[in-house]
């Protein structure tokens, strides 16, 4: 969607965030004044846990948004090294759910809570968690006529939208998006609530609620599935009953049955931690804006009005003396603790061992049936997706485009991962440019379906160009816990420009840390087009390891193609001349 820079404003001398977003964002002239009122709103917010827009400017050449610096790590980053402990989870979370509020009061849905969206950023308080790209999906959606003021201009084209590029198409990350985001359903400030649940459940235990793997599978388990108990994915919180609770509510598949704000959520957060709420780290207390603490009653009697009113109800501040003397948070009946659920099975359990043999027959019948269901599930036809995917792995490439131009223009929540097997249907007959244009018109849903299919094409496009800009910025916008265990998978693959395309990909973004670079580059010296002999045969010398020699070594004695001009050098100087750099090295 954009590219981001570090840059400075000179006028006050400090370092700012400079994100271009895509060109043809502000080619249109009508668009630009949208853009202003928007970018104005966002601008409004001003929150310690908000990364702050300070200026902006459309035109034909660029559409800019200048923000606050947000310097630290990514969430994301952060939970590679595990679940966060719950002293540390509960400031965090705090912060996000406060800063989401100060957001939603100003009318503003951030639709793509996610850790990478998160930064921490180390202060004088501690740790502050500092949300990133809120509203970004709103200027896009604004810019394709699908925002509130499309009813304005009926007739404003949603083409240009890269987020809406058909009826029901999915705004988000497929991990993390709610039920109502997956079937293309009208949002509002509870669909936040529902990601920053998925958020919540990653950071506790640094899993998801749903098993996925692809986007599809994440899809439809957000919209029909049960999600994996908190306490059974992350054991060490079965002390933590009321947090558990909470982060299942907010996981709710019907937004009234969450907590009804960010402000619930916030009050709740902050009353779980051990410290009083003015002596943690969590924000500055001149800067709070603080909802009444409400009664579970309250909002279960609320809940049928919630569709026609407002998405969040109006901060009414309270004074700091006043906040300790509020009842504490009492959830609603919805928000039960697992533990008893379990100790209730372990009770049936019991009584079953009491029952009569013919009881038990009858459980045996279900139980027997119960784990038949999926054998009954592999026997159901197959879905519009697999038919595409299959007949593409059997070169039936045609057959392929025809469903898959048929069933696109009806699809809902198909409809990325159709897109996705679209593309790679065009890479594979030839026709990259139209495979391009594809993804270039919509990259959200083609490329967060992560098809492997799509990322096999990816890996061969990147391995034709790996300078391509372009391509660089489409590749980016696939989920990173997709892209990377699919692309280590090709890159261990023998030697093919497909495998070339992932192994230059991890090297460069410097996500090889599991695989070994001078085993796969030695491979890749086996590929058959030249330019990759070649390159991995400067990429081993670079890389310095004498291990390489041996391999290097049976290219260099190789001989040479005849070709009409001659002999033909298909990276065997390359080899002779890494041999001999590397016995230099390692002489030295």
């Amino acid at each position: 969607m954009s590219e981001v820079y570090l840059a400075e404003q000179v006028s006050l001398g400090r370092k700012v965030a400079l994100k271009v977003l895509k060109r043809d964002l502000g080619r249109r002239p009508d668009m630009a004044e949208r853009f202003k009122r928007e970018a104005r709103l966002l601008s409004t917010v001003d929150h310690p846990a908000v990364v702050r827009v300070i200026d902006f400017e459309p035109s034909a050449e660029a559409t800019i948004l200048v923000l606050e610096l947000a310097e630290g790590e990514t969430l994301e980053r952060v939970l590679k090294a595990g679940p966060m402990p719950v002293e540390r989870a509960l400031p965090v979370l705090a912060q996000i759910a406060e800063g989401l509020a100060a957001i939603h009061d100003k009318g503003i849905v951030h639709r793509d809570i996610k850790p990478q969206n998160v930064v921490l950023t180390p202060t004088a308080r501690g740790e502050q968690a500092r949300l990133l790209d809120f509203g970004i999906a709103r200027l896009m959606e604004i810019q394709g006529g699908a925002g509130p003021e499309a009813a304005l201009e009926p007739g404003t084209p949603q083409r240009d939208n890269p987020f809406i590029s058909m009826p029901g198409q999915v705004v988000g990350t497929p991990a993390f998006v709610a039920p109502e985001q997956a079937t293309g359903k009208p949002i509002d400030a509870r669909t936040d609530v529902y990601s920053f649940g998925v958020l919540a459940y990653r950071v506790l235990s640094n899993q998801f609620p749903f098993p996925g793997p692809s986007s599809n599978d994440f899809l439809k388990q957000h919209i029909s599935a049960v999600p994996r108990p908190l306490d059974d994915a992350a054991p060490q919180l079965k002390e933590q009953a009321e947090l558990v609770a909470l982060v299942m509510q907010c996981l709710q598949k019907k937004p009234e049955a969450r907590p009804g704000s960010m402000h619930l959520l916030y009050e709740t957060l902050l009353r779980m931690m051990p410290s009083s709420p003015f002596e943690s780290s969590v924000t500055t207390p001149s800067r709070r804006v603080l909802a009444p603490v409400v009664s579970a009653a309250a909002v279960v009697a609320s809940a049928p009005s919630m569709a026609s009113a407002p998405a969040v109800p109006t901060p009414v501040p309270l004074a700091p003396d006043t906040v300790q003397d509020q009842p504490a948070v009492v959830l609603p009946p919805v928000a039960v603790h697992w533990a008893k659920v379990r100790a209730a099975l372990g009770r049936l359990l019991q009584l079953a061992r009491e029952v009569s043999p013919e009881w038990r027959r009858s459980l045996a019948i279900v139980a027997a049936l119960v784990l038949a269901a999926p054998g009954v599930w592999a026997m159901l036809p197959p879905t519009p997706t697999e038919r595409a995917a299959h007949l593409i792995r059997a070169g039936r490439l045609a057959e392929a485009l025809h469903l898959l131009d048929e069933r696109l223009p009806t699809a809902t929540w198909e409809g990325p991962e159709l897109l996705a097997l679209k593309a790679a249907v065009l890479h594979q007959q030839g026709r990259l440019d139209l495979e391009r244009a594809l993804l270039r018109a919509h990259p959200y849903q083609a490329l967060h379906a992560a098809h492997p299919l799509l990322l096999d094409a990816l890996a061969d496009d990147f391995g034709r160009a790996e300078d391509d800009r372009e391509l660089v910025a489409l590749l980016q916008v696939v989920p990173p816990m997709f892209l990377k265990p699919h692309f280590e998978q090709l890159a261990r693959s023998p030697g093919s420009l497909r495998q070339w395309g992932a192994l230059r990909w991890l090297d460069l973004a410097d996500e090889h840390d599991g695989i070994d670079r001078v085993d796969r580059y030695a491979a890749a010296l086996s590929a058959k087009e030249c330019f990759i002999r070649v390159g991995a045969g400067r990429r081993l010398a670079e890389l310095g390891s004498s291990d390489a020699i041996a391999r290097l070594r049976l290219l260099s004695e190789t001989p040479k193609d005849e070709g009409p001009d001659g002999q033909h050098d298909c990276g065997q100087d390359q080899a002779a001349e890494s041999i001999r750099q590397l016995k230099k090295a390692a002489q030295q």
